[in-house]
């Protein structure tokens, strides 16, 4: 898999368990935007995919996990911080504890908190 880098496609990589997601989804639906959707419930994205990301977001890989997420704090209760190849292992084994929904649209990757940061991306 290779994400796309288009300023004609958005690409959305998030959880469907997770309600912040599956709101910029319905959002890219109902505005019927073109869209590449990564669901990370049904999907894995490799280290080399989170590492990408992390460069062309400029953002350390720690910071893509919630580590104050009940999922985290439930798997991994005694980590304060680890390597960078720690945290790409972290990411690809247990994408629950990614911090937010990512959006990319050409070379604009934003990580969503809220569904209403679409608004200001389109």
């Amino acid at each position: 898999m290779i994400f796309a880098n288009t300023d004609h496609e958005i690409t959305l990589i998030y959880n469907s368990d997770e309600h912040i997601g599956k709101q910029i989804l319905a959002f890219i639906q109902a505005e019927d935007l073109p869209a590449h959707t990564i669901d990370l419930v049904h999907e894995t994205l490799s280290p080399t995919h989170w590492a990408d990301l992390s460069v062309r977001m400029n953002m350390p890989i720690r910071d893509f996990v919630n580590t104050e997420r009940a999922a985290f704090i439930q798997k991994f209760p005694n980590i304060k911080d680890l390597s960078d190849n720690d945290w790409l292992t972290v990411l690809v084994n247990n994408p629950d504890v990614l911090k937010a929904p990512i959006v990319m649209k050409g070379d604009k990757i934003v990580m969503m908190s809220n569904a209403q940061d679409m608004l200001r991306f389109v």
